[in-house]
């Protein structure tokens, strides 16, 4: 029995009587599933009879492909559901080969997918790639068992390596890329309107009867009205077609060429950072919110992405004109001024050049193109919604994958040129800002040669700031010996009243550690208020002053929370001394060895039980 599922939507029609079933049905000893390509409206038999498993395993294998690649699935090309199918085929490969294949789904355990990734350990490429499609087709299934589930999520993909990476182009290589689009877009531009102009001379009677121009006027009104060109009864064009230039320079004058159309859809995408699968399918049809009058100029275009799945493919892509803030930085002589900065200018450019294909074909897609034909009996064939990357990129003159070399022209891949266009916007489009954070911007070259600049100028500076906190201002002993001589220049030295400068040198505002301005000032307090804070607070206070006949104390109580480090709780003992040890370091790198030295020796006992009294915080108890 053949059980046949839909994918896509909008597509060839399948037979009358075919309706898609729930599930595949049981029995028999054929197992087939139809796809159907919504784009291009191919069909495409997947068979699963011929994998080495039972009927049952088969059938339920069709089952996880319908479901990923029919209606209310993400995958709607036909290349992804062979490749699909193919890795399928390959699972039940390997478990055949190694003796292995479950009669049922149920029987699936975390050795048969143990066994599948040890056939690819050594190719790591292929093991991620396969192992991310299992995951993508059987991780919503309720027919496998837990153990099994989690076996299969559980296994960290291999990286991917730096070639596999895609990695933005480099100002150069945008620059290279660019330009060429431009060259294109212009030349149809150019062409094409020149193109009208004539054919508008030719209907106004304006051209000599029997020159050129009033034959080839004649031959694009041909064009315009029916889509084909002069043919004999045998479906030959007429040999004047190709005295006046061929049929494909002909109807080029008033259509673009398949490679101008691919031009169009790669700069579209570049100046809006679109997948350039979604660009490729944009609508004629579109809505101007602004009506087409206003300066801040906006098309809306509804576009499709289905790999979202249904309940979010459809979405609206806005096409904005330059902002007029920006418009003075893209002054040219061209024609079209700032058509290669502005997306809105760029569609409205290619819904122009198109018009008389639509009109002609009766496609709505924007990116149509007419590919002549010497000998065609249906007309319609010779109309192309299709782009062709590769064909473009290579008659440009840019290399295939393979054969680039650095230094060299670039390869075009659409996902970089749309990697390196987030990277210019900085902005997420049709993804959230998540995604743009932590897929697009986190594998960026040059955003993280930014992220590490700005983050080191922050550390710096922090790092600056906490030194500055941390620094106690410290009169050096001869600073003290010159305040006693000259005591009013040391207090404008100091920017302290003479009177409190006297005080210090005293010793009569000292506390423990250090001398304070103004008890009455406290960081924390109210103004006028006492300071209530603990003594070892003192350290990261702007009123406190370091004095010489302090030094004996400040040394023994950096000794004493250095020695109590390796005894206590790492994280408590930072939470606790670890300022107050950075803030006493400083104080003695002020001193030389000598001095400390000499200031250990002076250390009283009374001096040592108030360090005692300070750490074990029998002075805040007071």
């Amino acid at each position: 029995m053949s059980g046949r599922r839909r994918g896509g939507r909008r597509a060839a029609q399948p037979p009358p009587d075919w309706q898609p079933p729930e599930r595949l049905p049981a029995g028999g000893d054929q197992t087939t599933v139809v796809f159907y390509e919504e784009q291009s409206g191919k069909s495409h038999i997947l068979d699963f009879s011929s994998f080495p498993a039972p009927l049952a395993m088969q059938q339920w294998m069709a089952v996880l492909l319908a479901a990923r690649c029919g209606a209310r699935g993400g995958s709607k090309r036909l290349a992804t559901a062979k490749r699909y199918h193919w890795i399928l085929h390959r699972f039940t490969v390997v478990l055949s080969d190694a003796g292995r294949v479950p009669a049922t789904p149920g029987e699936l355990a975390p050795e048969h997918f143990q066994i599948f990734r040890d056939r690819y350990e050594d190719h790591p490429t292929s093991l991620r790639l396969h192992l991310q499609s299992l995951r993508r087709l059987m991780r919503k299934r309720e027919d496998l068992t837990e153990e099994a589930l989690r076996d299969l999520l559980r296994t960290r993909l291999p990286a991917a390596t730096t070639a596999e990476q895609v990695m933005a182009y480099s100002d150069h290589e945008w620059q290279q890329i660019t330009t060429a689009l431009r060259r294109d877009v212009r030349i149809s531009r150019d062409r094409i309107r020149a193109g009208v102009r004539l054919l508008a001379r030719f209907r106004d009677g304006e051209l000599i009867p029997g020159s050129r121009e009033e034959a080839l006027g004649r031959m694009l009104e041909e064009f315009a009205t029916t889509g084909d060109l002069p043919r004999n009864e045998s479906g030959a064009l007429r040999d004047e077609v190709a005295r006046l230039g061929g049929a494909k320079a002909i109807t080029s004058m008033l259509s673009l060429t398949r490679d101008e159309s691919t031009a169009f859809a790669l700069m579209l995408s570049a100046l809006t950072a679109e997948n350039f699968g979604t660009v490729k399918t944009w609508p004629a049809l579109h809505t101007r919110p602004d009506g087409g009058v206003t300066t801040q100029a906006v098309a809306l275009i509804e576009e499709s992405k289905p790999r979202r799945g249904p309940d979010r493919e459809h979405m609206v892509a806005a096409l904005e004109d330059l902002p007029a803030s920006l418009r003075e930085l893209s002054e040219s002589d061209d024609t079209e001024p700032r058509l290669f900065h502005s997306p809105l200018r760029m569609y409205q450019l290619l819904l122009e050049l198109t018009e008389t294909a639509r009109r002609l074909s009766g496609e709505s897609c924007a990116f149509i193109s007419y590919s002549p034909k010497r000998r065609s009996a249906v007309r319609r064939d010779m109309w192309n919604t299709q782009v062709h990357v590769k064909h473009w990129s290579q008659t440009r003159g840019f290399p295939s994958m393979r054969k680039a070399v650095a230094g060299g022209p670039p390869a075009v891949q659409v996902r970089r040129i749309r990697q390196s266009a987030l990277e210019l916007k900085r902005r997420p489009v049709a993804h959230s800002r998540e995604t743009l954070r932590d897929h697009y911007l986190k594998r960026s070259r040059t955003v993280q040669e930014q992220s590490r600049t700005v983050v080191g100028k922050v550390l710096r500076e922090q790092v600056a700031k906490a030194r500055t906190a941390m620094k106690v201002p410290v009169f050096t002993p001869d600073f003290v010996e010159r305040a006693a001589q000259e005591p009013e220049a040391a207090a404008a030295e100091t920017g302290l009243d003479p009177e409190v400068l006297k005080g210090l040198l005293a010793g009569e505002q000292d506390t423990v550690l250090t001398g304070c301005v103004d008890h009455l000032s406290g960081p924390d307090m109210p103004p006028g208020t006492p300071c209530t804070a603990s003594f070892l607070v003192c350290l990261g206070c702007e009123n406190a002053r370091a004095l010489p006949h302090q030094l004996p104390v400040q040394i023994v109580a950096r000794d004493r929370l250095l020695a109590a480090r390796p005894n206590s709780e790492p994280r408590t003992w930072r939470a606790k001394y670890q300022a107050a040890a950075d803030r006493l370091e400083d104080i003695l790198r002020h001193y030389t060895p000598a001095e400390r030295e000499q200031a250990r020796a002076k250390l009283s006992d009374g001096q040592s039980e108030l360090v005692d009294d300070l750490l074990s915080g029998r002075l805040d108890l007071r």
